[in-house]
């Protein structure tokens, strides 16, 4: 029996992958199209999946490039990582408007070959805000509050997405007690401050729980947000919706601007509360907004102390954090 060669398989691959993407943009183009030329290539940046660039070209002339991201079984043991396809039907469901801040999304197929979710997404060409000017921050932080503000009018939709995780008081008493079992197990002589924090968090959980829902990204560092500064102000798309939930909104500017200086961190504030003034979403009593910032930061610091292991972060850096959630969980 004859057998196909590795050269006429890579070609039966290729073409069935063309005839995909053409399917793709047809239905999201709303019109017949025909792909020419498709390249593939890898994206050369650290990223937790395997992701590749498609260069289409088609009959027409137009040129378009998509995003492909392999989803797989990396960080399966994470918490908030158990259901592998969430991102995929936040992006089918939630993120189809066109005003939203996120890549458009083209669709997904179950790859046989790789046992991999691919997963199809407009492919925006330019760093993350982790690689750009601070002039590009506060943009990032209007477009976070406007995305949750377009949510935060829409809470039925939200809590009918099984999907989604439920940030709410048992969810945060969770993330405590990872981080003091993270620590209690690495570093003992830490302990007793962390179970102190412990110990009062329900002030935390419960100030948090009661906050009007918005979807929550949950994953907001500065590496999943792309600022695309070929437009004024820069177009911001946030990415990698694995984690994502609905609860408290503000948790998700908190992790933003973590490590940012003083003024770049006052500017980030003052864009994200300006553009929800009057929604709702943020208590309008300074005294309670500041509560609920400290609340936030506490949750964020609980997150990064149960990971401080994994990441080999320093022991002078671990006391840092536990003596930072101290002084913000007295301010609760």
């Amino acid at each position: 029996m004859k057998t196909s060669s590795s050269g006429d398989f890579a070609h039966q691959k290729q073409a069935a992958l063309r005839l995909y993407v053409q399917e793709l943009l047809t239905e999201a183009l709303g019109r017949n199209v025909v792909v020419t030329v498709l390249r593939s290539d890898p994206i050369k940046v650290p990223s937790l999946f395997p992701a590749d660039v498609l260069s289409v070209s088609l009959a027409d002339g137009t040129e378009l490039s998509l995003f492909v991201k392999h989803l797989g079984a990396e960080q399966a043991d994470h918490p908030d990582k158990q259901y592998r396809c969430r991102e995929v039907r936040i992006y089918e469901v939630l993120l189809r408007d066109v005003g939203l801040p996120v890549a458009r999304y083209y669709g997904s197929r179950w790859n046989v070959a790789t046992q991999r979710r691919d997963v199809y997404l407009e492919y925006v060409p330019d760093w993350s805000l982790k690689y750009t000017d601070l002039e590009h921050w506060p943009t990032a932080a209007r477009r976070l509050a406007q995305l949750q503000g377009y949510f935060a009018a829409r809470p039925e939709q939200l809590l009918a997405c099984d999907f989604l995780l439920r940030l709410d008081a048992g969810y945060f008493h969770a993330w405590a007690g990872r981080a003091l079992s993270a620590v209690v197990s690495r570093l003992p002589d830490l302990a007793r401050g962390l179970e102190g924090i412990v110990a009062s968090y329900s002030r935390v959980a419960e100030l948090l729980e009661r906050q009007p829902i918005t979807l929550v990204h949950n994953d907001l560092a500065p590496k999943n947000v792309v600022a695309d500064r070929s437009c004024t102000p820069a177009r911001i798309c946030l990415v990698d919706w694995e984690m994502a939930g609905v609860g408290c909104g503000l948790l998700d500017l908190v992790h933003l601007k973590y490590g940012l200086g003083p003024r770049p961190d006052s500017q980030m504030r003052a864009a994200y509360c300006a553009e929800l003034a009057g929604s709702g979403l943020l208590p309008t009593r300074p005294r309670e907004l500041k509560r609920l910032f400290a609340a936030c930061e506490v949750h964020q610091t609980m997150c990064r102390l149960a990971y401080f292991a994994t990441w080999h972060t320093p022991a002078e850096r671990v006391a840092q954090w536990v003596r930072e959630a101290e002084q913000w969980l007295a301010g609760i």
